[in-house]
């Protein structure tokens, strides 16, 4: 009796698998701004009843050098960033925030330190160490992890899609440009050649 039943769960596991595995899809294209336009954030935003993946995620960020390593971080609504003190010498480091999306002030972090902070609107926000001048950061907030960063704009391609609704779009770091975003359908096959434009504000 306990080996059809065992056949059949693991038929059934197997087709779980493979069917979600199935619907995973990827989208590409081609970034079309001007030469002014240098570093974006190409990503996807859900729409409808698509699954985001709302699990926090901490995503870590070193002070050395009196540098911040990486100096952008990206992450997901929800997600909490974590500055780690990873100085050689005995070196003290703050982080503050005066960003009306996420104003925040953790304080002096001695070397070894680990300072923490969840953020839960979309958008950017610039950071700052009070003691050194020199350190700055940035943090994109954005509404799921479907994402690539482009160091200037060219060819992007993101995967692991659900199938549904999407709408393609990019955070654009030069401040007089914007995207125009684009709906984007995700079925059973992948989706190319999509143009996501920049222009001015």
């Amino acid at each position: 009796m306990k080996k059809p039943s065992f056949y059949f769960l693991l038929a059934g596991l197997t087709y779980f698998f493979a069917r979600h595995a199935a619907a995973a899809q990827s989208i590409s294209g081609h970034v079309d701004a001007p030469e002014q336009v240098k570093q974006l954030v190409v990503y996807l935003q859900a729409e409808g009843a698509v699954q985001s993946n709302p699990a926090q995620k901490i995503q870590p960020v070193s002070q050395k050098e009196t540098g911040f390593h990486p100096p952008l971080t990206v992450i997901a609504a929800g997600d909490k960033v974590q500055w780690n003190n990873d100085e050689s010498k005995e070196i003290d480091h703050n982080i503050f925030s005066l960003s009306p999306l996420a104003s925040f002030d953790l304080g002096l972090g001695e070397k070894g330190s680990k300072l923490a902070q969840t953020f839960k609107n979309t958008g950017v926000v610039n950071y700052y160490c009070s003691v050194h001048k020199n350190m700055e950061g940035k943090i994109i907030i954005l509404p799921d992890r479907y994402y690539q960063v482009l160091e200037r704009p060219g060819d992007f391609v993101i995967e692991n899609l659900p199938e549904g609704s999407w709408t393609l779009n990019a955070v654009v770091l030069h401040l007089r440009y914007k995207a125009e975003p684009v709906r984007v359908t995700v079925g059973k096959a992948p989706v190319e050649n999509l143009t996501l434009k920049i222009i001015k504000k």
